[in-house]
């Protein structure tokens, strides 16, 4: 996302669909009342109208979406954007996630959903969506990107290589709860000299590490330099 949002061309929006379907699941999140206040009278129809309003600002759109919140947009609308999917070792993203959530489910690290979207998408468009390992775009992004900017017939900009420190103002308002990491950012960094395992997932998590894990073998198949 902060990538992209280093474009000229392109302008970026946070996970607009995220508060309806937080109030849809009822699960209480950092930030649950800030963000319910911030969406309230909203609907899919709406924020497709947002997308579409801020895509003519500078020709391109940039939408970081999570892949559970599917259910929550019009599926006829999603048909005109481009999907990328940019995929994560499963445990490094459960030992993430469980410093913020220990409720975490199969619905929260949205693998499953990642696979039946990417079904969805080639089943309706006859077209193979795009696919990121998230390690290899760490190892050598401006390759990653090079051939992301091209599958998307755009041309790559080296300002896509680091942004500056700090929040940003397109950020959702959850950003102070979850983007610490990234804020202390200025790139994408080094990759980690040692590859969280099965073995780093604590005992209590196990069972929701082998349930994501065949989803996330089939969804990384599908990368475009794998």
């Amino acid at each position: 996302m902060y990538s992209f949002n280093q474009r000229t061309d392109t302008v970026v929006i946070d996970e607009p669909f995220y508060p309806i379907w937080l109030k849809r699941i009822g699960k209480v999140q950092p930030h649950y009342d800030e963000i319910m206040l911030s969406s309230q009278n909203i609907d899919a129809n709406k924020i497709h109208d947002k997308i579409e309003e801020m895509e003519k600002m500078k020709g391109n759109i940039f939408v970081k979406n999570m892949a559970n919140t599917v259910k929550d947009m019009n599926k006829n609308r999603i048909l005109n954007y481009r999907p990328i999917f940019l995929v994560r070792n499963p445990a490094e993203v459960i030992v993430s996630h469980i410093k913020l959530d220990q409720s975490i489910t199969g619905e929260d690290l949205c693998f499953e959903h990642q696979v039946k979207l990417y079904d969805w998408f080639q089943e309706q468009t006859k077209e193979d969506p795009l696919v990121i390992n998230a390690n290899e775009l760490i190892k050598d992004p401006k390759s990653i990107l090079t051939g992301l900017c091209d599958k998307l017939n755009l041309p790559f900009t080296n300002e896509m290589l680091s942004w500056p420190a700090g929040p940003k103002p397109i950020d959702g308002v959850w950003a102070s709860a979850w983007y610490n990491a990234v804020h202390q950012s200025t790139g994408f960094g080094q990759p980690s000299s040692t590859k969280l395992t099965r073995d780093d997932v604590p005992s209590e998590f196990l069972a929701l590490y082998d349930e994501v894990l065949p989803y996330y073998h089939k969804i990384l198949s599908h990368s475009f330099l794998d």
